[in-house]
């Protein structure tokens, strides 16, 4: 299914079983007086999350603190297909459903045949971790849980009747804080969030990693094709550095051809990794990250939230979101994830309006140039490689930068 499909879906079926669940689920708050303390450990927390594993990345810190917190609860979560292959290697999760959303009717079976197993178990919470669905508020209100958290937006209140924790979603703040503050209110106190891993002689890494890919509904998020194919070029004849070209299994054949049909990388094929095209499982794309990356040059998608979790060094490009929503970077990260971001007049837009101010054409990606993304590189590499000045002898680098 289209992703503009599923949103539509989303908004008017979701509406739909609202109105019709509302009254009788307050009439039976009101008339069985359920305990929805928080105080005792559940034996089960079921997450859902159906879209954008980017997202869920950017939970799994807060989410690794609730399971070190509650180390005897079982960890559940529900998923579209895809994004449980990407969770798995995080070993969060106990089990992972993964759900069938391509097609309508496998989505609505799954979700009865889940539904009914859901309903034998006992003591259990259900966390929704999306912020805009109504149908997963549904969800976690069918699965008769007798704790369900999630976020409300204040211009979309309903959740405050059908969830039983509620956490108002602020938009003006990172998407981590936001999360975060959602497991503190689970938990009933604070919790020790991990420290992402110190990785060792990172500038001797074999390549720079690109990626200009997300989802069909990130689409406007991508750098025009002629200025990411600059940067790729200016990586490949300024630099020692191989390049790895970032994508999903559905982008390997258009890499391919983007290699192919430009001359310079094309006569660089040797020093290219098509990743698209040769990894095929999760597990092994983030060992390749974190092993074979000196940094990612990427637009706002779900390999930047990865790089991060993995510690690996970043610039990122940014146009119709803003990336003071999206990238925290703490103290100790200070000068390892760099950012280009024009911040015109209409950004941010997305997951804000419906129909976005420029229709779709985002100039605001537009507007960046390469050369404006090559110099955030250039400072990057020159920050990874002071430590190597430092602590080496005095001669020339052997980085043209």
């Amino acid at each position: 299914m289209q992703v503009r499909r599923k949103q539509k879906i989303d908004k008017y079926f979701g509406y739909l079983l609202i109105t019709l669940l509302l009254p009788f689920t307050r009439l039976l708050g009101i008339t069985m007086r359920r305990d929805h303390s928080t105080q005792t450990a559940p034996r089960r927390i079921l997450f859902i999350k159906l879209m954008g594993l980017g997202s869920l990345v950017v939970a799994s810190d807060a989410l690794a603190a609730l399971k070190a917190r509650w180390p005897e609860t079982r960890f559940t979560l529900l998923t579209d297909d895809n994004i449980a292959a990407g969770a798995a290697p995080f070993g969060l999760f106990d089990e992972i459903y993964p759900v069938r959303t391509d097609n309508l009717w496998a989505t609505f079976t799954s979700m009865i045949g889940f539904l009914g197993r859901s309903w034998q178990w006992r003591r259990l919470w259900v966390i929704d971790l999306e912020v805009y669905s109504k149908l997963t508020t549904v969800l976690a209100l069918l699965t008769g849980a007798r704790n369900r958290f999630g976020f409300y937006l204040s211009l979309v209140p309903f959740r405050k009747y059908l969830n039983t924790l509620h956490i108002r979603f602020d938009q003006s703040a990172f998407l981590e804080d936001n999360y975060h503050y959602l497991i503190r209110e689970v938990a009933g106190g604070e919790i020790e969030l991990p420290v992402p891993p110190v990785r060792e002689a990172e500038y001797d890494k074999p390549y720079i990693l690109v990626n200009n890919t997300c989802s069909g509904l990130a689409y406007v998020r991508k750098l025009p094709e002629p200025a990411f194919l600059q940067i790729c070029q200016w990586i490949l004849q300024h630099t020692h550095y191989g390049l790895a070209v970032l994508g999903g299994p559905e982008d390997g054949e258009d890499i391919r051809r983007f290699i192919e049909n430009d001359p310079v990388l094309a006569r660089n094929s040797d020093r290219i990794v098509n990743v698209a095209g040769t990894i095929r499982d999760f597990g092994s794309y983030y060992r390749f990250l974190q092993e074979k990356g000196v940094c990612l040059v990427t637009i706002d998608s779900g390999p930047l939230h990865m790089a991060r979790k993995l510690g690996l060094p970043t610039v990122s490009v940014w146009g119709p979101t803003d990336p003071n929503n999206y990238l925290k970077v703490s103290a100790r990260e200070e000068g390892r994830h760099l950012v280009q971001y024009l911040g015109i007049a209409c950004s941010p837009c997305v997951h804000r309006y419906e129909k976005l101010p420029c229709g779709g054409n985002n100039s605001c990606m537009k507007e960046i140039t390469a050369a404006a993304v090559i110099a955030r590189i250039k400072e990057l590499l020159d920050r990874l490689a002071s430590p190597r000045r430092l602590s080496a002898p005095a001669v020339s680098s052997p980085h043209p930068v």
